[in-house]
């Protein structure tokens, strides 16, 4: 049996576990362990519960999306394409990664958030909507009003969560995966730049 297991270790190998698990409670720090080959133990070095370690890769599959959005827009070569890219990047992420879905808005997770974890996703809505108000000024000239851009983004990504939370349950009205991914990405950047036209 391994003794030195990193944190890092146990983080990659719970996501790599997680990712496309139906239900992350038949998952536990005993079963994270024997896949890494050590006592559940040493996984009480750092993290002294699961809800412990579900906080941490909460956090950390913030950082793989904002990873996969840089990546994304880099990739773009017309604004109009860095626009549909970017929701895009939610949907792709959501829909191949369904566990880590479930987790990020799903799945409740026991114990005070960490304050590492309310800072990272502060980061990363802080990312997001610099991202988008760049894309908008290429788009129409001049940025837009940032609490207007902010709350056409949540509630853009609402849909985007609600359309595939339907799917997830057996409830969504296309059933073809590539086909829903395709429709949720066209209807969100049509609703992105209605919404924040009206505003």
């Amino acid at each position: 049996m391994k003794k030195n297991i990193t944190k890092e270790q146990i983080v990659e190998t719970a996501l790599a576990l997680m990712r496309n698990k139906s239900d992350l409670r038949s998952l536990n720090l005993r079963q994270i362990a024997r896949t890494l080959g050590c006592a559940h133990t040493n996984l009480y070095n750092y993290f002294p519960s699961y809800s412990d370690l579900l906080w941490e890769t909460h956090a950390t599959i913030q950082v793989i999306f904002m990873e996969i959005l840089t990546k994304k827009l880099d990739m773009a070569n017309t604004v109009e394409l860095r626009l549909t890219y970017f929701f895009d990047a939610f949907v792709e992420m959501y829909m191949d990664n369904k566990g880590w879905f479930r987790l990020v808005w799903h799945e409740y997770i026991e114990g005070n958030r960490p304050q590492e974890d309310i800072e990272m996703t502060e980061k990363t809505n802080k990312m997001l909507n610099m991202y988008i108000a760049d894309i908008c000024k290429d788009l129409y000239g001049q940025y837009p009003n940032p609490d207007a851009t902010k709350r056409v983004l949540h509630n853009t990504h609402c849909y985007i969560v609600g359309e595939i939370s339907n799917h997830l349950l057996g409830r969504g009205l296309i059933e073809n995966e590539a086909e829903l991914k395709a429709y949720i990405t066209r209807e969100a950047v049509n609703m992105f730049r209605l919404c924040l036209v009206g505003k």
